[in-house]
């Protein structure tokens, strides 16, 4: 069910853009963390105080700054664009080239195939995101020990991070393994996620839009709830939920459906 030579290929070939990713995500990370200045953030929100930008800077806090930019977008935004372009490669763009076909001739099921290319999907959303919590708490013991912060809190955030990301992920899975061309799989796997992310910025943005973000599904990673001692449990099962059934989706219809072999 699970092919060792596959996910080396797919390793092989995904290796360069999971690392861009990877470190671009590091480095922001890191910089926000490092840069933080309390006195600073208070006078940001002084100047933007009652003005859309108020809601978009968030709490003057260390972790309240943090989700409002680093989970509120760069986070947020640049395993987005990995996971469109890396679940495409995996799957629709593998059968719009006709290389699937040639994998397929060989005695290689299906199954093992569409496993195995979802399984390093997950793992390399799990790599990237352990890397990026361990370099930010690394910079924060670093730049910023003096502050205090709950560890818990700044845990969550990026579990809930990862949790949306899986369940994104899932989204354009599902859409990579359901059409055969990449220009459809993009359209949706790509739109989609997007969709959900344009949404919930714009809710966070301006309050009289603050209903689009519940349209969202981004808005299930309730930064507010995790920082605000607010119950964010189920919203974290739900995140996990959909990206299960979606996978299982995406495999089923794959193993399923008719290929141009």
């Amino acid at each position: 069910m699970f092919s060792k030579a596959i996910f080396k290929q797919t390793l092989k070939a995904n290796i360069k853009l999971w690392l861009i990713f990877t470190v671009i995500m590091t480095v922001f990370h890191v910089v926000l963390i490092a840069v933080f200045d309390a006195s600073t953030i208070s006078d940001m929100s002084s100047m933007v105080k009652n003005t859309p930008l108020a809601n978009l800077l968030g709490e003057a806090t260390f972790l309240g700054m943090l989700a409002k930019t680093f989970y509120g977008i760069q986070g947020i935004l640049l395993p987005i664009v990995f996971i469109i372009m890396t679940a495409n490669s995996l799957i629709a763009s593998q059968v719009d080239r006709g290389s699937m076909a040639y994998l397929l001739s060989t005695p290689t099921k299906r199954s093992t195939v569409v496993l195995t290319q979802a399984a390093y999907l997950i793992s390399s959303l799990v790599l990237m995101i352990s890397i990026v919590t361990l370099a930010g708490y690394i910079s924060i013991q670093l730049f910023q020990g003096d502050i205090d912060f709950k560890q818990t809190e700044y845990f969550m955030l990026n579990l809930g991070l990862f949790l949306l990301m899986f369940a994104t992920s899932g989204i354009s899975f599902f859409f990579s393994c359901v059409f055969n061309l990449t220009k459809n799989s993009l359209a949706w796997g790509a739109g989609i996620p997007m969709a959900f992310f344009l949404l919930n910025l714009m809710g966070d943005v301006d309050s009289s839009l603050e209903k689009l973000k519940y349209i969202s599904m981004n808005a299930l990673f309730d930064t507010h709830a995790i920082l605000n001692g607010g119950n964010y449990i189920l919203q974290f099962v739900l995140l996990a939920v959909v990206g299960i059934v979606l996978y299982i989706l995406g495999i089923r219809v794959f193993k399923n459906k008719d290929l141009p072999l």
